[in-house]
């Protein structure tokens, strides 16, 4: 017998093919949420100098339903090297290996600020604790869990 031929299951298949197309949907919005958490995580530990680099943070989706991809990243060109550079000071090791330098930025400073000098960066100053390489691998790893509900309660699960 064929499926075709019981009453009302032209009905059930109709509801199953929106309930489908519904949770491709769900799930489009749910892995854009995702995404958005992902870059907000991962600009609480994203080195800052002047902030160029944070404020280049992105999050993108492509294609729909259950083929949509979420892109997180960061638009500056040395954003990979800053990522991937473990021998680099940042936060509280930034802080501690420069705390000298740090202590008297505000007399460099105001002398620059004397002598007319304004609009000069200073590399010396006190930087997030949490900063770090691997800004956003990290992030993608430890909070795997969250990121999956995310999803999973955005499709209804």
């Amino acid at each position: 017998m064929k499926l075709k031929g019981i009453t009302g299951i032209d009905r059930i298949i109709s509801r199953a093919k929106r309930v489908r197309g519904d949770l491709g949907s769900r799930f489009a919005i749910g892995a854009a949420l995702a995404g958005s958490f992902l870059q907000r995580e991962s600009q609480e530990l994203v080195p800052v100098d002047m902030g160029d680099l944070k404020n280049s943070a992105f999050t993108r989706s492509t294609g729909t339903g259950f083929k949509t991809d979420v892109i997180v990243g960061y638009t500056k060109e040395y954003a990979a090297y800053v990522h991937e550079n473990l021998d680099a000071a940042h936060g509280a090791e930034f802080n501690e290996k420069y705390a000298d330098k740090i202590a008297n930025r505000k007399k460099r400073m105001a002398k620059r600020r004397k002598a007319g000098k304004t609009g000069i960066h200073d590399t010396y100053h006190s930087r997030g604790e949490g900063q770090m390489a691997k800004f956003l691998e990290i992030p993608a790893r430890m909070k795997r869990k969250e990121i999956l509900s995310i999803i999973r309660t955005s499709v209804g699960q």
